[in-house]
């Protein structure tokens, strides 16, 4: 029979570097310091230069970073792996606006969705890879949008389920150099951006607090529900899991 490390030592990050996009503020944020708390080196990267003064309190370092820009994201893995090696990429920035009706969206929005919430994870896993020698873990915000749909997100919901497609073709060809790629469809979690969407989302038809309301754990959504999960996707204890996408939405797409 097979012998294992204990709990604590698998989830123990002590020694590995880790790149989260976008992770100075609500989900990102809330995944950095569940990183950093399991003893990894963290690199937060963000377009908002302002982010510093988060990554300094956060105890990460900093890499100014527009994740459309492929050359960018390429010198922002460049920096968290140090010349060395990265452990965990966590694709997390990308944009959540109302589309409006089908009718109403332009190619050109479609485009810009794409090329944040999908084309980045892309170029961001590719750059990755070249650090990841020993092996590695990628995880991939998705969102139960790409499960179910929703009036007025369409093009959000598209873009999302390409990142399940992606996490896919990844974990296939990257499973052979020990590399797992999983994805997270966060359910609706409550941060400031959710508060800034709230009113145009229910004038397009979707009543974001009423949807908190009804889920079967009749509890609302908090970043750190999503940085457990990461942590355990990064972590030895998903040593054997990957091209999976783990849903943490309270129950809402039972």
């Amino acid at each position: 029979m097979a012998t294992f490390p204990a709990i604590a030592e698998m989830i123990d990050l002590t020694g590995k570097r880790a790149l989260v996009t976008g992770g100075g503020k609500g989900i990102g944020a809330a995944i950095s310091k569940r990183l950093i708390e399991a003893g990894a080196e963290v690199t937060i990267a963000d377009m908002d230069p302002d982010i510093q003064e988060i990554a300094n309190e956060l105890s990460a370092s900093f890499a100014l970073c527009d994740i459309t820009d492929a050359e960018q994201l390429g010198a922002a893995v460049r920096h968290a792996a140090n010349e060395s090696h990265l452990d965990i990429l966590v694709n997390n920035a990308g944009i959540y606006p109302p589309t409006g009706p089908i009718a109403e969206v332009s190619d050109d929005f479609v485009t810009k969705m794409l090329d944040l919430n999908v084309r980045a994870q892309y170029s961001a896993s590719r750059e990755a890879v070249n650090y990841m020698s020993s092996g590695g873990s990628i995880v991939n915000i998705s969102s139960i949008a790409a499960l179910r749909g929703g009036a007025s997100i369409t093009a959000y919901s598209t873009s999302k389920a390409a990142v399940i497609g992606l996490t896919k073709a990844f974990a296939n060809e990257l499973g052979p150099k020990k590399i797992r790629v999983n994805a997270i469809a966060p359910g609706i979690i409550d941060t400031e951006g959710l508060a800034e969407q709230g009113a145009a989302l229910k004038e397009g038809g979707i009543d974001v607090y009423a949807a908190i309301a009804a889920n079967p754990l009749k509890i609302s959504g908090d970043p750190d529900y999503i940085a457990r999960a990461t942590l355990f996707l990064a972590s030895d204890l998903a040593e054997f899991i990957t091209g999976h996408l783990l849903v943490v939405d309270g129950g809402s797409t039972a």
